[in-house]
């Protein structure tokens, strides 16, 4: 049987028995109470079988959760046993007559109109009489034959302070249900009638563990099916969600040049329809807004359909032997033209070669660059530097912009990811760039200078001297021309 829990005694429906174990410190009454409330609420008889405690405070606890103790003694419902004298036909205890006595009472009470019989009982009652641990099991043990058929639900209360630790042990062994504080919980150490009492107690019961080992690894088995299928659940509706949300973004960014472009088109056919004089300035300005935001409609579905390639593997590289100053400085230039507001300043060595794509590696300059540039205020510097060492290329472009946290490091990377949702852009830039540096080789890693800013570093493999295998083949595959616009 799989262990599991009710959220607490009230819960205990018919042909369940149960044992609730505490503590001296503990007061059972108060667990009790709400599950003998609910006999009545059922129509049910509840006959408390009384040990240690005094019936004026059993009652009490009754009263506390609302039962008007009163009147459902007056009418049967409630029945304070203080010993159960059958149980002792010839001055020794019986489980047999013990249970012969609890099925009469259930038959008493179904004919005198309740709907089932819910016991509670103070196994100190069993101490009081001078019941020894064996007989007692011994009835426990038994009494699991009455439930399954019998409208009757019980609970079977143990004090640790007054039984031995090998009674509780034994107690746990007979009850299908065992309740600590105020949950029930389903026997995970419960032995069926007959692997504790019957004359091949031991067989059964090494039979049964066999089985409840088998059972509970089954248990669990189903628990790991359901967690799985709920946490692909839970995926699926995320990544519908993602799907949704990336394409309510990308619908909104490649709609705002498209607005753009509109407006600026029908302006000026309405300028044009209104006058003979051609405005050919006013005109110019319009075209140059249409083609400025047509570029950047261009480039955004570009990186759109570069994630796609990068995806299935299809973004092809052509690889050169190639002089990578020249390139980062041609780029920089390039972005200082755009980006008047800063200082674009190149720090390289003399001559650094690399095996790249040009093209490829040009766009994650571009990249690099146009972040900087939008992440940092006008008037600040934005530094390239490219290094090399004996194990590989450098190629480091800096801001002095907020910086990014730590806890962004990784995310920038990914794909659809922005790091400011007021900035322009997919958030594919940085995802493509570092696919394309891992493709040449490499790594594309991001930094937090200590004195403030943003570092990305592309690291790329050294280039093969001249004469090297590697470096011939790409030779003679390809001329080593950069070409700039």
């Amino acid at each position: 049987m799989e262990s599991s829990s009710l959220n607490g005694l009230r819960q205990l429906q018919r042909g369940q028995h149960a044992c609730l174990i505490y503590e001296e410190q503990d007061d059972p009454l108060a667990l009790v109470a709400p599950y003998a409330a609910r006999a009545f609420e059922a129509g049910e008889r509840c006959v408390y079988v009384v040990g240690e405690q005094e019936p004026e405070r059993i009652e009490r606890s009754l009263e506390a959760v609302g039962v008007d103790v009163v009147r459902q003694r007056e009418c049967g419902a409630l029945v304070l046993v203080s010993r159960w004298e059958v149980s002792f036909p010839n001055g020794e205890f019986d489980p047999t007559a013990m249970l012969g006595y609890v099925r009469q009472t259930i038959t008493q009470t179904l004919a005198e109109g309740f709907t089932g019989l819910r016991l509670v009982a103070e196994m100190t009652w069993a101490l009081q009489m001078g019941v020894g641990a064996n007989k007692l099991i011994h009835y426990e043990a038994l009494g699991n034959h009455l439930y399954p058929d019998e409208p009757l639900v019980a609970i079977c209360m143990y004090n640790r302070a007054r039984f031995p630790a090998a009674v509780c042990h034994d107690a746990l062994r007979v009850h299908p249900w065992v309740a600590m504080g105020e949950t029930a919980y389903d026997n995970l150490y419960f032995e069926p009638p007959d692997a504790v009492i019957g004359p091949a107690a031991a067989e059964l019961r090494l039979e049964w563990m066999m089985e409840q080992l088998k059972r509970v690894r089954a248990a669990e088995a189903q628990r790991f099916e359901l967690v799985s299928a709920r946490a692909a659940q839970v995926e699926a509706e995320a990544a519908a969600r993602a799907k949704d949300a990336l394409l309510s973004m990308l619908a909104h960014e490649l709609r705002t040049p498209l607005t753009t472009m509109l407006a600026q088109a029908q302006s000026s056919l309405r300028k044009l329809d209104k006058s003979r004089e051609v405005d050919l300035d006013a005109i110019r300005r319009s075209l140059e807004i249409v083609a400025r935001q047509a570029n950047r409609q261009a480039k955004l579905i570009e990186q759109v359909l570069d994630a796609a390639r990068l995806a299935s593997d299809q973004l092809p590289l052509k690889p050169v032997l190639c002089e990578l100053s020249t390139l980062v400085r041609d780029v920089a230039e390039q972005m200082q033209t755009l980006a008047t507001e800063h200082t674009v300043l190149v720090r390289d060595s003399d001559k650094v070669e690399a095996i790249i794509d040009p093209l490829r590696m040009e766009q994650v300059l571009i990249n690099l660059l146009d972040n900087a540039r939008k992440y940092s205020p006008p008037g600040t510097q934005i530094e390239v530097a490219l290094t090399v060492n004996p194990e590989m290329i450098s190629l480091e472009v800096r801001d002095h912009g907020n910086g990014i946290p730590t806890s962004e490091h990784e995310r920038i990377f990914e794909r659809f990811h922005r790091l400011r949702q007021d900035q322009s852009g997919v958030g594919l830039g940085l995802h493509i760039s570092r696919e394309i540096v891992r493709m040449h080789g490499g790594d594309l890693v991001v930094e937090t200078p200590a004195e403030g800013g943003t570092r990305f570093i592309a690291r790329l493999p050294i280039a093969p001297s001249r004469g090297h295998p590697a470096t011939d083949e790409v030779v003679r595959a390809e001329t080593t021309t950069v070409s700039q616009p």
